[in-house]
């Protein structure tokens, strides 16, 4: 007998309903080309479904955007209304009954930086999912006859009529919707919702406390930053940092479900509880919330951002956290993104906002350098990532990043480089790997030499997963030193295609050592 259907479902694309076993970095996979990597690698070795409930197509675990709207919509509808669905089954769960498919979405259309960069004019893994997904929600709203309702971090790559009508969408929702989900949900299912919303919260009381698990133990900590960059949206939302006996709440339901440790989403960490305007970490709230967390019997708790300033502004911070997670005892070393975006200090100066502070924009180059040295020395690993192409952007100016990735190699930094294309949110000013310069290309190219060498070092931790066994272990090492393998392929043959047959041996060398990096330390530091 056919499902009634649930009259609210809300989902996300299969890239995102995932644990990424237990690695981050697992994720950016999905950003990635599709067809280099076969489906069922993907689906079964890096990122397997989260449990799901396979007579239903319930899901156990989801993202914490999609249960932050669960709980506001539970304010008014029963329970029994509102279902967390696998995008693999939704047939199972939506039927006659349904009024409403809510999406989340982080990359749809594959048009954000890491995906751009990764899939140079292929269909990425998460655009190729959302397709997918999307495609069976046209055919099941053929025969139900529902509201479709998209918002996330990457809605906005939807906020277009003709892109909307291609995926079977009805609304989109730009910016934060848990203030006004309720009544957003109840004008879709009477038919007077709009195209298209914009909206912030207001107030920290009106976002909704989570009800269950979430991807990956990732509970929320803070929105917004209040740095200024100029390229990000986050800057459009002001700073709410959640209270602690919230966040212990939230976690508790992540470490009853099974997780042994707790990750803290974020936009700036280190400005939790911030409270002066020159952007020095209030150490005693961190160090508060790190042990609040941490009593409830997690192993650690990690968090996915940190800007440099506030790291080199506050050594003995990193030191006290990493303490805090035994670190310094058992050996373990906890990822994180920064943001270097660039070090050049005119464009420093443009386009970063006050990122730099407790520090000046000219210091931002000694500062990444300490900040980095710093985060290695308390068992931290850096993801940092660079913008390259700049609207704006000279030879000279890249010339300070690819003095900085030198740098990095002779003091044998551990820890990742993105170098990720720029792109323009109004998609007119967007770069593309066919416009790199020569020094662009370079900073590309010595990126990627640090990036093999670092990756080599740590695959034992990379494929460190109890979940793999010694076969598995070794595919997947062999799989890493593959996929550096044909990124520095990809970027050979690119340099013979932008330079007229010259090889990346005969650009990089033009640039290496440029520029005598004889800036001194930041007397703060």
């Amino acid at each position: 007998m056919a499902s009634a259907g649930k009259r609210i479902v809300l989902t996300a694309d299969r890239s995102l309903m995932t644990n990424y076993r237990g690695n981050f970095l697992y994720g950016f996979i999905a950003c990635g080309p599709y067809e280099l990597i076969p489906e069922v690698v993907f689906d079964k070795l890096f990122c397997p479904s989260v449990e799901t409930d396979r007579t239903t197509g319930e899901v156990k675990v989801a993202q914490c955007g999609l249960r932050r709207i669960e709980s506001a919509l539970l304010r008014e509808y029963d329970r029994s209304e509102v279902f967390l669905a696998n995008p693999e089954m939704l047939d199972k769960c939506v039927g006659p009954e349904t009024r409403v498919v809510g999406l989340n979405v982080m990359d749809p259309l594959g048009m954000a930086p890491v995906t751009t960069t990764m899939s140079p004019e292929k269909l990425s893994y998460i655009a190729m999912k959302f397709k997918k997904m999307c495609a069976s929600i046209i055919q099941l709203k053929k025969k139900y006859d529902f509201k479709v309702v998209v918002g996330g971090n990457g809605a906005w790559e939807l906020a277009k009529p003709d892109r909307m009508e291609i995926h079977g969408i009805d609304t989109v929702v730009v910016g934060e919707a848990d203030e006004l989900a309720l009544d957003l949900f109840h004008d879709l299912e009477n038919g007077k919702a709009p195209e298209l919303l914009h909206t912030f919260v207001r107030n920290i009381e009106n976002i909704p406390m989570i009800q269950g698990p979430t991807i990956n133990s990732l509970i929320e900590a803070m929105r917004g930053c209040g740095r200024g960059c100029d390229f990000c949206d986050v800057n459009k939302r002001s700073k709410k940092d959640m209270p602690l006996e919230r966040l212990q709440t939230e976690a508790s339901f992540n470490l009853r479900y099974g997780f042994d440790s707790i990750w803290l989403q974020s936009d700036e960490m280190l400005l939790y509880g911030c409270d002066n305007k020159e952007f020095v970490p209030n150490s005693d709230a961190i160090l508060d919330l790190w042990k609040g967390l941490k009593s409830l019997g997690a192993n650690f708790v990690g968090t996915t951002h940190m800007t440099l300033s506030a790291v080199a502004s506050s050594p003995d911070l990193i030191r006290k956290i990493s303490q805090i997670n035994d670190m310094d005892k058992n050996g373990r070393w906890l990822a994180t993104n920064l943001g270097v975006e660039t070090v050049a200090p005119s464009l420093v100066k443009k386009h970063l906002g006050i990122k730099t502070k407790p520090f000046q924009t000219d210091e931002w180059g000694a500062v990444v350098r300490e900040g980095c040295k710093i985060m290695n020395q308390n068992h931290w690993f850096p993801a940092l990532t660079l913008i390259i192409g700049w609207p704006d952007e000279t030879p000279d100016e890249t010339q300070y990043t690819i003095d900085l990735i030198e740098d990095f190699k002779e003091t044998k930094m551990r820890g990742l480089i993105a170098p990720l294309l720029y792109q323009d949110f109004s998609e007119r000013n967007s770069m593309h790997f066919g416009n790199l310069n020569e020094a662009q290309f370079t900073l590309f190219w010595r990126c990627w030499e640090h990036n093999i060498w670092v990756i080599n070092d740590i695959i034992p931790i990379i494929i460190r997963n109890k979940s793999y066994g010694p076969v598995m272990k070794l595919f997947m090492a062999g799989l890493i030193r593959a996929g550096t393998w044909a990124i520095m392929r990809y970027f050979r043959g690119l340099s013979k295609e932008l330079f007229n047959g010259r090889l990346p041996e005969d650009i990089v060398d033009h640039y290496s050592r440029r520029r005598s990096v004889t800036a001194s330390l930041p007397a703060k530091l």
